[in-house]
């Protein structure tokens, strides 16, 4: 029998990666607090209540998928320690000055006109503000950018390569969502909001390498504040 290629060697030194006890036990306890996390949006997702179960299971499954890859790849390649808490003061203050720009951003350009196509996407009262914003942090930053840049990282060990398809792969699920709107924006704030995504996408993941999953948390729940002016009783 011949020798395995490279490309099956290598495939086979990623799976065992994966099938490590240590790496199947934290991404199950990770999966299990994202399903925590999650759970308060999906139960109150409308029309969904009859298959709330199967919407658990599919969150569970993914999530424990998605942390796998995070865990079981953090110091090979180009991705960083995960969980390691950044110590820099000026790195936290780098991100809080970002986060401010971002809600300026959001609130001044893309909440008004997102919040009339899609309202079911916006916080009525403190509590809808309450699970959207755990959703978006158990969920949003491990699919956007934990797990596609752990395994960009794996598949080519070129830095650049694996920070640009990171980038790219958050920008073809923002046009998705685009493509979901009743009615498109204008070309000219489509291209700014492209432009303005990838430009997000590259300073989340730097963050993100720089400081781990703490910073990228940290960027969500400032700009989910904005949305507490609007929510909060009188």
């Amino acid at each position: 029998m011949r020798p395995a290629t490279g490309a099956f060697r290598f495939l086979e030194f990623c799976m065992r990666s994966l099938a490590q006890t240590k790496v199947l036990r934290q991404a199950g306890l990770a999966a299990f607090a994202t399903l925590a996390l999650g759970y308060p949006r999906l139960a109150a997702w409308p029309h969904r209540t009859e298959a709330l179960f199967i919407l658990c299971l599919l969150l569970l499954w993914s999530a424990f998928v998605l942390w796998a890859f995070v865990f079981a790849w953090p110091e090979r390649g180009t991705a960083p320690r995960p969980f390691e808490f950044p110590r820099s003061a000026g790195l936290w203050g780098l991100a809080t000055a970002y986060a401010a720009l971002a809600i300026l951003w959001l609130h001044w350009i893309v909440d008004p006109r997102l919040r009339v196509a899609t309202p079911g996407d916006y916080p009525q009262d403190l509590p809808s503000w309450a699970a959207m914003s755990l959703f978006m942090l158990a969920f949003e930053p491990l699919f956007l950018y934990f797990a596609p840049f752990a395994v960009w990282s794996r598949l080519t060990r070129r830095p650049a390569i694996a920070w640009w398809g990171t980038v790219l792969f958050g920008v073809f699920v923002f046009l998705l969502k685009l493509q979901s709107l009743p009615v498109l924006p204008p070309p000219s704030l489509f291209a700014l909001m492209i432009l303005v995504r990838i430009t997000s996408g590259c300073l989340t993941l730097y963050f993100y390498v720089r400081g781990g999953v703490w910073l990228v948390w940290w960027l969500i729940f400032l700009t989910q504040l904005r949305h507490l002016p609007a929510v909060f009783p009188a």
